[in-house]
């Protein structure tokens, strides 16, 4: 696939853009949104919020209480990349800057993020420390997945607890990825390599476009100066639509085995996935792990996935 440039709507009239794609998140949202408005002093931005036909009132909610956030409303939910990329190209900022709903700043990171780079341009990219309700550092992996680490996920043998001690010290450095819940990018940077791929309607979105910046000779920074608390997966693992959430993630994972690795390791992890459906067909599970993809549900759902063909998209 060919990924196309952005044509920016409007020119750079302000220090940064930031944009928050949201999904039923209504309340979490209202509460990102209010934190934002109360750490953002001393720089110019606008706040774009692309909503992807939620169902529970959060375009009105966002409306009625913020009068100056520019809110996209699509009639279906287009993906986390592809409303990414509709408030990219309504953007009006120097910088871009992606954060999830379930995230609050508890300071004014984004003052201290603009500090860092404007002071070393040499990094394009460039990612904030995340901590969690107890205002514990959590773990960012900041290296690529390579093929073995997804397989150890798709069978449910990572460890994900490992990475904290992998990160090393907490300080500014150099990485390979940093956490899609909020980066910042300076808008050269989206001309040189593009929009966020489509094809991944969910999950993978930070490790693609992380590549494509690094094949351009871009340098990506992890950031723990600042952090923001995460909130995490209130974003995505809602009962309600979690087979959906369950599809998209294996069609995203299918698609960037098939971009960045070997045919020997396509072949492996597709067999692997379908190995994993299989056993779950015996499984009275209804647990599902974001980071191995592996599910439980209806046994009709099952078969559903054993039986999916991801070049198809036939669910």
């Amino acid at each position: 696939m060919k990924i196309s440039k952005t044509i920016f709507s409007q020119p750079a009239e302000l220090d940064v853009s930031i944009i928050i794609v949201s999904f039923n998140t209504r309340e979490i949202l209202l509460r990102c949104l209010e934190s934002i408005k109360k750490q953002t002093n001393g720089i110019s931005y606008e706040v774009i919020v692309v909503d992807n036909a939620s169902e529970d009132n959060t375009v009105n909610a966002v409306t009625e209480k913020f009068t100056n956030i520019n809110v996209i409303a699509n009639k279906e939910n287009r993906g986390f990349s592809a409303a990414n990329n509709q408030g990219i190209i309504s953007s009006k900022g120097k910088k871009i800057a992606f954060l999830n709903p379930d995230t609050l700043l508890t300071e004014n990171s984004f003052k201290k993020i603009f500090k860092y780079m404007n002071e070393n341009p040499e990094f394009s990219i460039l990612g904030s420390g995340i901590v969690d309700k107890n205002n514990k550092p959590c773990p960012i992996r900041l290296w690529e997945d390579t093929p073995q680490d997804a397989a150890l996920k798709i069978l449910n043998l990572y460890d994900s607890s490992s990475e904290l001690e992998k990160m090393g010290e907490m300080k500014a450095k150099e990485a390979q990825v940093i956490s899609g819940c909020c980066f910042v990018v300076v808008r050269e940077l989206i001309e040189s390599v593009g929009l966020m791929d489509e094809n991944h309607f969910l999950y993978n979105e930070e490790d693609d476009f992380c590549r494509r910046a690094r094949e351009k000779g871009k340098k990506i920074c992890f950031f723990p100066e600042t952090t923001v608390l995460h909130l995490h997966a209130q974003s995505t693992h809602q009962n309600c639509h979690r087979e959906k959430v369950i599809v998209e993630a294996y069609l995203s994972n299918i698609y960037f085995y098939s971009k960045y690795y070997s045919y020997f390791w396509n072949l492996l992890l597709r067999f692997l996935y379908k190995t994993t459906f299989l056993l779950g067909l015996f499984s009275p599970s209804n647990f599902y792990d974001k980071d191995s993809k592996t599910v439980g549900g209806s046994i009709s759902f099952k078969i559903k996935l054993l039986l999916m063909n991801p070049a198809k998209n036939n669910f």
